[in-house]
């Protein structure tokens, strides 16, 4: 299981950079539920999530800046580039790049040949530690509404009941299935 979050502002809210908050998030994952998470902090979530498998018994690996993100990107295989596949990786090893720096330093027209234009443009780009998508939180909604329409105008309480019944049905079973809870 993977998550991303947008650590911007850490140090503002919390008084912390963004390292610092991964690791205290990683002890209270720890000690609250008994979960021992690896986290990768960098400035793309592609570096992020490269980072996160390679963080050793520290448990978090924090690249705070583009040379740091370069120094830990260069050594790595090829096939460490986060969304690379074992097809890509073996063709891009027969043409002898064999590492992350050599990807990054090769032309791209070279790794557009190798892998296709879209991929060996993404593919090159993440191992030069760019990637243009940003962190999104999709939130839940903060309200939620239901409503009936009777066919026609209606003063008995019985058909008033069952459908006000129906609405809370519906709504309750929309706000259960978000996993949300109310308080009106």
């Amino acid at each position: 299981m993977a998550s991303l979050a947008q650590l911007t502002g850490t140090r503002r809210l919390f008084g912390v950079d963004a390292g610092e908050f991964a690791q205290r998030a990683r002890v209270q994952a720890i000690a609250r539920y008994g979960i021992d998470v690896h986290i990768g902090v960098a400035d793309t979530w592609s570096t992020a999530a490269t980072a996160s498998a390679r963080t050793g018994p520290a448990g978090v690996l924090h690249l705070p800046d583009h040379r740091a993100v370069e120094a830990f990107l260069s050594p790595l295989p090829v096939q460490a580039v986060h969304g690379i596949g074992p097809a890509q990786a073996s063709a891009l090893q027969r043409y002898g790049l064999h590492t992350v720096a050599a990807l990054a330093a090769m032309d791209e027209t070279v790794v557009c040949r190798i892998l296709g234009g879209k991929a060996g443009r993404t593919l090159q780009a993440r191992a030069g530690g760019i990637d243009p998508r940003g962190v999104t939180a999709s939130r839940l909604p903060e309200s939620t509404s239901a409503s009936h329409a009777f066919t026609v105008d209606t003063i008995d309480p019985v058909r008033v009941r069952a459908a006000l019944l129906d609405l809370v049905v519906t709504l309750a079973g929309r706000i259960r299935g978000r996993e949300q809870v109310t308080r009106a």
